[in-house]
């Protein structure tokens, strides 16, 4: 059997790091972060506590990374969903907060299980902070276009909507009237 080369190597850290932030994201996600050990990660990942200490220096940092992938995910989300048209811009943005609600039960709860304790994570504040007022001046960019009277009230409400459509999905799952409120809302707003 021949040495790895450099690129296997690396494919295999890759790899490893993959099955941890999975593993990290499955536990946080059902059990909460603070119930979650860095043994109970190793376990479910498969690989050994040393190795998630080689690549992490603490649950912390891998919680540090999870919140920066979704970060970026968000990010690469919202720069697809422009349009000319506002009203289609508000449109594809409900379309991708509905789809994002019933793809990712796990992200979403580690999510708003950050957001109990968002103050005991400076990171997680400043970040949730950053991008929930960058959210909130889309939305009031996006009223105010098409027209809404009171765009910034309206903004805040809508997005305290998202949140409480979120967190009652998350409890009541398949009893949530989800594909209802997508259209009313999109209806409302959109039309």
């Amino acid at each position: 059997m021949s040495p790895r080369s450099k690129q296997q190597f690396e494919e295999l850290r890759e790899a490893s790091i993959r099955k941890i932030l999975d593993a990290s994201l499955e536990l946080f996600g059902t059990t909460g972060y603070e119930n979650t050990s860095i043994a109970q990660i190793a376990k479910v990942a498969g690989v050994s506590k040393g190795l998630i200490y080689n690549y992490f220096e603490s649950k912390e940092a891998v919680l540090k990374v999870l919140i920066e992938d979704l970060t970026a995910i968000g990010d690469q989300m919202m720069a697809d969903l422009f349009d000319e048209d506002p009203k289609q811009t508000l449109k594809n943005i409900f379309r991708m907060i509905f789809r994002w609600l019933r793809d990712h039960e796990k992200m979403n709860r580690l999510i708003f299980g950050m957001t109990l304790h968002v103050d005991r994570f400076d990171f997680v504040h400043e970040l949730a902070t950053t991008k929930m007022k960058g959210y909130v001046e889309l939305l009031e960019q996006l009223l105010q276009q098409i027209g809404m009277e009171d765009y910034k009230t309206e903004a805040r409400i809508l997005s305290t909507i998202f949140d409480g459509i979120g967190v009652q999905y998350l409890v009541i799952k398949e009893d949530y009237p989800l594909d209802e409120i997508e259209e009313m809302l999109i209806k409302k707003y959109c039309a």
